[in-house]
């Protein structure tokens, strides 16, 4: 072989191994690039599994809060409700009380004013009281009843439902039933879809605070939710309540309420011992107070 071309036989050869490590090189760059993207296939399938069995607790944690909240409220309507059928009992039997006295106080005048005459059998008068739950039109004697102790009001802008959660609700808390009308007069005209400037809500007009920290805290404490009309109202009486106990005093517990805390705190420290809101509230109170006692 001459020696041109065994030069060039080894420049084939030289040229054919750098071809060969060339495809050896990608294959081995294939087979990394392979095994890459089956991990990131792996580890996306277990974030999608993850994400999925996280999601699922998630959604069952708040199903059972929900479920737990919807049972306090019934536990609560069932504890409104027997509350409200103690009272009418009492008021039926004080009413029954009151006529078997004045019964026999006529019979005695009618002995006293006619001694002449004979005495004469008189059937027995017998009082039968209807057990409370057989009647249809329970609920609506319980309401007239209700209504004649001065209980519920016609005077009060709100349902009778909502009256009663509201005395409920005060009786509970601590919270004079006036003060709890005049806060919602002045707060919101008794607007249960009332809105406020700062995200106020409802007839108390509730701050939802920083991350809607507020109402998480009140709905702990009264297993109420503060953006229904009925848990508005009880925990605007809870706040009228805690504030009546921690400065013993009517107007300091509203300014605390409309200012907060420390907006409260502040404006004492300056001398300032009543704003245009608190003493507006002052006088709606006074208001209600002769209506409802």
């Amino acid at each position: 072989m001459s020696q041109r071309k065994a030069k060039e036989y080894r420049r084939a050869m030289d040229q054919y191994k750098g071809v060969v490590e060339d495809v050896d090189d990608l294959k081995r760059r294939i087979g990394a690039m392979e095994a890459r993207h089956r991990r990131e296939d792996q580890l996306a399938a277990y974030k999608r599994r993850k994400a999925r069995r996280e999601y699922e607790e998630i959604w069952a944690n708040l199903q059972a809060e929900r479920e737990e909240r919807e049972e306090r409220r019934r536990r609560n309507e069932r504890r409104r409700r027997e509350l409200a059928r103690r009272r009418i009992t009492v008021a039926c039997a004080a009413v029954l009380l009151l006529a078997i006295v004045w019964a026999i106080a006529t019979a005695c005048t009618a002995q006293e004013n006619e001694p002449e005459k004979e005495a004469t059998a008189v059937d027995p008068v017998v009082f039968v009281t209807p057990t409370i739950g057989e009647d249809p039109m329970e609920a609506e004697k319980i309401e007239e009843a209700l209504l004649a102790q001065g209980y519920l009001s016609d005077d009060v802008p709100l349902s009778y439902d909502l009256q009663d959660i509201m005395r409920t609700a005060c009786e509970e808390y601590g919270c004079p039933y006036p003060l709890a009308l005049a806060v919602a007069e002045v707060e919101s005209h008794f607007d249960m879809d009332a809105v406020g400037s700062a995200g106020e809500v409802g007839i108390m007009q509730l701050n939802p605070g920083p991350e809607n920290t507020y109402w998480i805290n009140l709905e702990a404490e009264t297993n109420q939710d503060p953006t229904t009309p009925a848990g508005n109202i009880v925990c605007g009486v809870y706040l009228l309540g805690a504030h009546l106990v921690n400065y013993g005093d009517t107007e300091k517990a509203v300014m605390a309420y409309n200012m907060g805390n420390a907006g409260a705190e502040r404006a004492w420290e300056n001398g300032v011992t009543s704003t245009e809101h608190s003493e507006k509230v002052m006088e709606a109170m006074a208001r209600w107070e002769a209506v409802v006692g």
